[in-house]
């Protein structure tokens, strides 16, 4: 019996080479939502067949439930596991992202196609969210495109740990002077600015410097990896400095986004 392959794509409309592949009907039924809700579109089978696979820059990443040999994986010890749940390490052709108890991801180097293992991840699993955004930030590094954990507002966007942004993602394309959140893509001009938000400040804000705001965007990326940042990242956030305005926002002012 063949098996129902489905692809959803992310950002359809700008045209990322970034996909989502299910060969498990009950999987696919159960993350559709939250799959589309992060920025993926369905594809017709037609509309798959006639997009260009190139190894070197094309990224679909297989989403399946763990094995028993993956979820022993998952669940084993691993070496950075007293830095949190969160590691890359690299292992013969391949690039290996783990949370710990959650899922593995699998990059092989020069393959178009990347293996994921989930296990304890529903539909609303924070974790799972956190492991697609990892993914879509590993495969769009090569384009000079950047994550950050955060939300956007009326100025511009705000950079945030994880869990006060409710697990969202910015996504920023300096190339095509935008950023994309769950709300849709928004041009990016003179006017936007990115925000951190700081609880020592009372009633006022604050201009940083354009090497401020280099440092605190090269420490704040969603992109995970054991070498560092991608240079392509880095040079995306030199340039995006110089384009916006960086400003420390006091957090009692800022009234964070509902939990969905």
């Amino acid at each position: 019996m063949t098996k129902q392959v489905s692809y959803f794509q992310f950002q359809k409309q700008l045209g990322y080479p970034v996909f989502v592949r299910f060969e498990d009907e009950a999987l696919e039924s159960s993350l559709e939502t939250l799959i589309i809700s992060m920025g993926f579109s369905k594809l017709e089978e037609s509309e798959f067949k006639k997009i260009e696979i190139i190894n070197s820059k094309t990224r679909i990443l297989g989403l399946n439930k763990a094995t028993l040999k993956v979820a022993r994986q998952i669940d084993g010890p691993g070496p950075y596991d007293s830095y949190g749940p969160e590691s890359t390490t690299e292992f013969s052709a391949y690039d290996v992202y783990r949370y710990k108890n959650f899922g593995l991801i699998l990059c092989r180097h020069n393959s178009a196609l990347w293996e994921a293992g989930i296990k304890n991840c529903g539909p609303n699993s924070n974790e799972l969210k956190t492991i697609i955004t990892r993914f879509i930030s590993l495969a769009l590094a090569p384009f000079g495109i950047i994550s950050f954990w955060g939300v956007p507002v009326n100025e511009g966007f705000v950079i945030m740990k994880p869990k006060d942004a409710n697990f969202e993602s910015i996504i920023v394309d300096v190339d095509n002077r935008c950023f994309i959140s769950q709300d849709g893509v928004v041009n990016i001009d003179f006017e936007t600015k990115i925000l951190r938000l700081d609880e020592s400040l009372h009633r006022r804000t604050k201009k940083m410097s354009k090497e401020e705001l280099v440092s605190f965007l090269s420490t704040k990326t969603s992109y995970l990896s054991n070498k560092g940042l991608d240079h392509r990242i880095r040079e995306s956030i030199f340039s995006l400095a110089k384009q916006v305005e960086g400003v420390v926002y006091p957090v009692e002012n800022f009234k964070p986004r509902a939990a969905a």
